[in-house]
């Protein structure tokens, strides 16, 4: 009987380390996720601006600035919730994406790290902006005058209390 017992122990003992490690791997993942859907969003935000720039329609770059991020993609993730005016976040799932039409920008929305019962959302933000850089001629050769494209941009992360 206390070979089984202690055989229990061990085995207890190494599936709580077990899952601490999986509840860390379920967070790098996440984390990866987010990165890469970004990443996407980054090169398809590209292509949109090469398109403009190829046609020669650089003036027509600020309507980027009101477009879905998410519309861009083939295929949106899962995790996409759709398009909203100012929801309520705390009835939202966490771990997904959502774009804030009055705000126009695109919201992560983090699952809580829970600590003593109590959990914190962080809301990740990010917008598309317009960037007119105006150059001095001559101080950078190579360069044009002015440059102006559109860029994604995280805006924010807030923490809201669940």
């Amino acid at each position: 009987m206390f070979e089984l017992a202690v055989a229990t122990i061990i085995v207890a003992v190494l599936m709580s380390l077990l899952l601490v490690r999986l509840h860390s791997y379920q967070q790098d993942a996440r984390q990866l996720a987010v990165q890469r859907l970004i990443g996407t969003l980054h090169t398809a935000l590209s292509v949109k601006s090469a398109q403009f720039s190829v046609a020669k329609r650089e003036h027509e770059l600020l309507t980027i600035i009101e477009e879905n991020p998410m519309s861009w993609l083939v295929e949106v993730p899962s995790n996409y919730l759709g398009e909203y005016y100012s929801p309520e976040v705390n009835l939202l799932p966490s771990d997904s994406w959502y774009f804030d039409r009055g705000k126009k920008e695109l919201v992560y929305i983090a699952p809580p790290e829970k600590s003593f019962g109590y959990g914190e959302l962080t809301l990740l933000r990010f917008k598309v902006k317009f960037i007119d850089l105006t150059l001095q001629q001559g101080k950078t050769p190579g360069l044009p005058a002015v440059t102006k494209g559109v860029v994604l941009d995280q805006v924010s992360e807030k923490n809201v209390v669940n």
